[in-house]
């Protein structure tokens, strides 16, 4: 059996919310989770361009 590298996080999400990310996955041919991981990544990469880059210090951790 093998471990899952990615931590998951419960995420409660409005229905309709849920419904429109649900179409938007179907129409690129992709996972909602993938779907909701682009949004997450894409609003970072903007919000890293305005504010500057966050760095994470991974020392010690299972990152």
């Amino acid at each position: 059996m093998t471990k899952y590298k990615n931590k998951t996080y419960p995420l409660r999400i409005d229905n309709i919310l849920q419904e429109k990310i649900k179409y938007i996955a179907d129409l690129n041919d992709r996972p909602v989770s993938k779907q909701y991981e682009r949004i997450i990544r894409e609003y970072i990469e903007r919000y890293e361009q305005e504010k500057g880059e966050i760095i994470i210090d991974t020392r010690g951790t299972d990152i």
